[in-house]
């Protein structure tokens, strides 16, 4: 049964709490998950006693990431019942973010069960007493839990984490390192075309040369070219592809240092420091990829270094 039961003084049971219902909105940065209650008063010790309730939210059946979630709290405060046998409805809310719900789903294997320990105070004679109440566990089927997500809005929001850079890297990639995070400086002034001019400095200080070293088509044309003649007589792995996507994401980027070529928008400055951030997340120096290709199969990726976070 869904329900819990709330002991006043010395009256155990005298109010019962059944949930009836879960839902989810959506707010500034924040979701929220609403716990629709029914409170009925089954003895007169509950009656005409205000009752303000809280507790905490627990995630149950998750392995290693069960466990507390949010606290709980009544979205409008006191309950009150007015008489014996009287009801009325009342909304439990908890506040999550974005990370739990991802890391809910990773976990959960079809349906959820949360854990609501419910605690609280009464107000009896003018003095404000705690009161008994419990917990419940309440089981979300699959389909309702992904109508939930939709009300919290969950999926229209793509979050992209990297690993944090390795310090102990190659000069170039520390060169590399420092244009990127000018690049999220600017992106956070709202620079978008010296976003994309700083992103084209971080992928040509990847293989130590300068921005305008690389800036002719031609020069994507040409290292696609022997890329496709490479893989007519062997196995082109990983590491010589990500050298071909370098060049081809500073072509983009080359846009950056030509006013008159293009107009720099928001979207342009945020897909290319998403794409450049996942290219240095597995970026290997020259040295490193021949010494990999020699001593493993082209087609296995060797160990990815860390890099800058997105």
């Amino acid at each position: 049964m869904n329900e819990i039961w709330v002991n006043i003084a010395s009256v155990n049971d005298a109010a019962r709490l059944e949930l009836k219902s879960v839902d989810g909105t959506s707010g500034l940065g924040v979701m929220q998950l609403r716990f629709h209650f029914e409170a009925s008063c089954r003895h007169e010790a509950s009656a005409q006693k205000p009752m303000w309730l809280e507790g905490k939210l627990h995630a149950v059946g998750l392995g290693r990431s069960s466990g507390y979630l949010s606290r709980l709290t009544v979205e409008s405060s006191p309950v009150t019942l007015q008489k014996l046998a009287a009801t009325t409805t009342f909304v439990l809310v908890a506040d999550l973010d974005h990370r739990q719900l991802q890391i809910i789903e990773e976990h959960r294997t079809g349906a959820i069960t949360f854990r609501l320990e419910v605690t609280g105070t009464a107000m009896t004679d003018g003095n404000l007493e705690r009161i008994g109440v419990g917990s419940i566990e309440y089981e979300v089927n699959q389909s309702n839990w992904a109508a939930i997500l939709e009300q919290m809005q969950y999926r229209r929001l793509l979050l992209i984490e990297l690993d944090a850079p390795d310090t102990n890297r190659p000069v170039e990639f520390a060169v590399a390192l420092d244009y990127y995070r000018d690049a999220e400086k600017q992106y956070i002034k709202q620079e978008w075309r010296l976003t994309v001019e700083a992103l084209r400095q971080t992928l040509a200080a990847l293989v130590g040369k300068k921005a305008d070293d690389e800036d002719e088509a031609a020069d994507v044309t040409a290292a696609a070219k022997t890329l496709r003649k490479e893989s007519m007589n062997t196995s082109v792995g990983y590491a010589s592809r990500a050298e071909q996507v370098r060049l081809a994401l500073k072509f983009m980027c080359d846009l950056g240092a030509h006013p008159e070529v293009a107009e720099t928008t928001k979207a342009d400055a945020y897909s290319a420091l998403l794409m450049v951030g996942g290219l240095l997340h597995s970026w290997q120096p020259v040295k490193a990829r021949i010494t990999a290709q020699s001593s493993a199969p082209e087609d296995e990726p060797t160990q990815p270094a860390p890099a800058a976070g997105v």
